[in-house]
């Protein structure tokens, strides 16, 4: 399925962000927020769409979304430019027409806060609060109507460049990180329902738990990395990781760092991994242990971190020796 709406350029701006050597044209990376509310209908007319704001808001009135309204204001059969007038009109819509927030326009916004918190510049975080409940009465709306949860969830995913579930579980994890633990649940039985990948889901439930219940928690931990066995999950191995750096069991810890070999595919992986496994060997007080690691990692700074890990790199059986000998010196 494809990414729709605004959302498209949303994620050619991220992924040229990220990679600025990518071939794109400037307009589809422009920040349109920052454009006059002149300019954009001035660009339109240049574009032989001529409007002012009273004229947009009665075609606005024919149509339920800026999609459908620039669909219907152009009218050359050259669609070379079709592109241009769309995101020009997005955000006229977008900033004219907020009673009639549609889809898409809800889903640019998301981005938006999402891009923001990710980068540390949301200045009120209660935006984001308002957006996730949202999103939540969106879902639960479909729902009562008849719709499938994941379904309905993957589908309005489709307008986001962000991916939502990943969101939502970081989001949730960092409340938890937080000491939120009241908000953090509140947001996993909100869209718990929702969310396709319950793995995940089981893990912060065990960090909530592992607050009041230690045994249990432990019992969930051990079914999660049994799991995984079947169904491995980097990025979910290393965020149990770093739990278990303050909370876990030495052969805990062991038998986490252990299943993420074979998953080990760039250096950036291999060189996070070495960081988390070196904070917990400092505070298991294995000075030593957490040198050799340290000094595998350093010599190693300078790989591009999307470089591949090679089958034969002895580095990286270095450092699973010095795992595997920290578990049989704690038996």
């Amino acid at each position: 399925m494809e990414t729709r709406g605004r959302a498209l350029y949303n994620l050619i701006s991220m992924n040229w962000q990220e990679d600025p050597s990518l071939p794109v044209f400037d307009w589809q990376i422009e920040d349109y927020r920052a454009i006059p509310l002149e300019e954009l209908f001035e660009r339109l007319d240049e574009l032989e769409i001529s409007l002012d704001e009273e004229a947009l808001r009665i075609y606005a009135d024919a149509v339920t979304s800026p999609e459908e309204l620039a669909d219907t204001l152009w009218v050359n059969e050259d669609l070379t430019q079709f592109d241009q007038a769309y995101l020009l009109i997005f955000e006229l819509w977008r900033r004219l027409l907020p009673e009639r927030a549609s889809l898409s326009v809800f889903c640019d916004q998301l981005d938006h806060l999402i891009s923001q918190y990710d980068q540390e510049k949301l200045e009120d975080e209660e935006e984001i609060h308002q957006a996730l409940s949202d999103l939540e009465s969106i879902l639960d709306e479909h729902v009562d109507q008849g719709a499938n949860p994941k379904e309905i969830f993957a589908e309005i995913g489709l307008y986001c460049s962000h991916d939502l579930e990943s969101f939502v579980y970081d989001f949730a994890l960092d409340q938890i990180d937080a000491e939120d633990d009241l908000y953090a649940s509140e947001i996993l039985d909100a869209f718990e329902p929702y969310l396709s990948d319950h793995k995940r889901s089981d893990f912060l439930q065990m960090r909530l738990i592992a607050q009041s219940d230690q045994e249990e928690a432990d019992t969930i931990l051990s079914d999660i990395l049994e799991e995984q066995k079947e169904n491995p999950d980097l990025e979910l191995l290393l965020d149990i990781a770093r739990f278990l750096v303050h909370h876990g069991a030495v052969a805990r810890f062991v038998e986490t760092i252990t299943q993420t070999r074979p998953l080990i595919e760039t250096e950036q992986d291999f060189q996070e991994l070495m960081a988390i496994t070196s904070h917990f060997y400092q505070l298991l007080d294995r000075e030593g242990k957490s040198q050799k690691v340290l000094a595998i990692l350093k010599r190693r700074l300078d790989i591009p971190l999307e470089r591949e890990i090679a089958s034969s790199d002895q580095d990286v059986e270095a450092f699973f020796q010095l795992v595997e000998d920290l578990d049989r010196s704690e038996a």
